[in-house]
């Protein structure tokens, strides 16, 4: 139960994240749809290039604050590795600016002030990252929730009073400075309960040897998360960028519920195998999957069939061609999240180089899909924003399969084993929704969310009657959604030192 409040926490961070972002997405959309665009394409090269030299040493840190090793040397070691990412990134990306626009007369100069302003945004954010990173390990979920609630929303309400005003690309980008900024002042406090000091870096070693079967796989996930926007960008143009990456927004709503599991799942059960509590392990690893299914595959066939209206309804007509990226990348939510999840299990054992075997496979045939779909050359029908999304959607299902094989060849456990009764749920959720579509044609916001609600509701119903939800299911949810309990656990965590 612990655990499922620890969750829960970051849970409730994620969909303040979650309904911020979608709004202030929509008024971005809605007032500055190309200056949008123009910003996610700058920030994917600086994002590309800082999240591939992490190369796994944010794991490596959860991993070793969590086996109870000195936070003090865990802190001023990670600090001294953030430090030196923040150099090389910095080097990194002007060094491409010089040569891109040397070689290059295709990129705008708003272009490179975008990138500027995000070097700035990501310097500050390896700073964050140390602290977070840390409460992560130590099993402060408040703590990390308090403080990424306060940049989401900072981030959130900049960027909507920015494009009211019609700002600038440029301008909107320093929404993220004002989020980043107010997260580590409040970051800064609440790290001090942990009476940690600056010492000696000690762990190079250790930290260094996590890494090293993790840091190809690690960079090469990471240019894949950003090398699609600055690819689409780059054969088409920003607005293309904009529908893109839209899309992808409202994917992302969901599939953080999972993402923000995987850091916990990684502390959790690094715990209990050392621990030897393998059927403890096995139980909260099969929990999380069945009730992340009943949240997402929901979202799923609503927004399969439901992609383009729900578009429109959210950007208006100026962003309708977002609907046909939005359903292909709702195929993708369930696997993304899986495959999360799978990797922590194979990270928390300690087998990091099957985990990197199986990403390096997934990373490098999903970019190849890229260059294939990306620029339309080979299909008429998909390129530019469709294909990156399909690329994506294939890659994830790539990505599952490699790592259910690695995970079941190592004795570990894997796939919940009635996660096929979801599934069947789904489909028959589906094939109504399209009935639903042909025959009432549903549009709107309030409409379309009233019938997700339904959609919801009616593959509760299904998985009551095949008895997948159970009234022990609907205890453990009411128990852990207990405001009393959430509460409580918060106090302790605060007042612990």
């Amino acid at each position: 139960m612990l655990f499922a409040h620890k969750y829960l926490m970051k849970v409730i961070a994620s969909i303040i994240f979650s309904a911020s972002s979608f709004i202030s997405l929509i008024f971005m959309t809605r007032y500055v749809g190309e200056a949008y665009g123009m910003m996610m394409w700058g920030m994917s090269m600086v994002a590309m290039v800082n999240t591939a030299l992490d190369m796994g040493f944010h794991s490596a840190n959860i991993k070793k604050v969590s086996e109870g090793k000195d936070i003090s040397r865990c802190v001023s070691t990670y600090l001294a590795v953030r430090i030196a990412i923040s150099s090389l990134m910095a080097l990194i990306v002007l060094t491409i600016s010089l040569a891109l626009s040397y070689y290059s007369d295709g990129f705008p100069s708003e272009f490179w002030m975008v990138t500027w302003v995000f070097i700035l945004y990501y310097v500050l954010d390896n700073i964050l990252v140390v602290m977070t990173g840390t409460f992560i390990g130590n099993m402060d979920a408040g703590k990390e929730s308090i403080v990424l609630t306060t940049e989401y929303l900072l981030r959130s309400v900049s960027l909507m009073i920015f494009s009211v005003m019609g700002s600038t690309a440029v301008v909107l980008s320093f929404g993220y400075i004002i989020g980043v900024v107010c997260a580590l002042a409040v970051s800064l406090f609440l790290f001090r309960s942990l009476k940690v000091r600056l010492v000696r870096p000690a762990f190079f070693k250790e930290y260094v040897s996590f890494v090293v079967p993790l840091a190809l796989p690690v960079m090469l996930i990471a240019v894949m998360g950003y090398i699609d926007k600055f690819m689409i960008g780059t054969y088409h143009n920003e607005l293309e960028v904009g529908f893109y990456a839209a899309a992808a927004g409202v994917i992302y709503s969901f599939v953080t519920l999972g993402v923000v599991m995987n850091g916990l799942l990684l502390s959790h059960m690094t715990k209990l195998n050392k621990e030897g509590k393998r059927d403890e392990a096995r139980n909260t690893l099969w929990s999380a999957q069945k009730y992340l299914a009943v949240l997402m595959l929901p979202a799923t066939a609503f927004l399969l069939i439901f992609g383009n209206e729900t578009a429109v309804a959210l950007f208006k007509d100026g962003f309708a061609d977002s609907g046909p990226v939005l359903s292909v990348l709702a195929v993708g939510i369930f696997l993304t999240v899986l495959a999360g999840m799978l990797a922590q299990v194979l990270l928390s054992a300690g087998h990091n180089v099957v985990f990197g075997r199986s990403a390096i496979v997934y990373t490098v045939f999903t970019i190849a899909l890229f260059f294939v779909l990306i620029p339309g050359y080979f299909f008429d029908d998909i390129g530019g924003a469709v294909g990156a999304a399909l690329a994506v959607v294939i890659g994830s299902a790539l990505y599952l399969t490699l790592l259910s094989i690695s995970a079941k060849r190592k004795g570990l456990f894997s796939i919940y084993p009635r996660l096929y009764i979801h599934l069947a749920a789904a489909g028959i959720v589906l094939a109504i929704l399209y009935c639903v579509k042909e025959h009432l044609s549903p549009s709107g916001l309030i409409p379309l969310i009233l019938l997700a609600f339904l959609t919801l509701a009616l593959y509760a119903v299904i998985l009551a009657i095949v008895k997948e939800i159970t009234k022990d299911d609907i205890r453990f949810v009411r128990d852990t959604l207990s405001p009393k309990n959430i509460y409580d656990d918060l106090v302790d965590e605060m007042r612990k030192s």
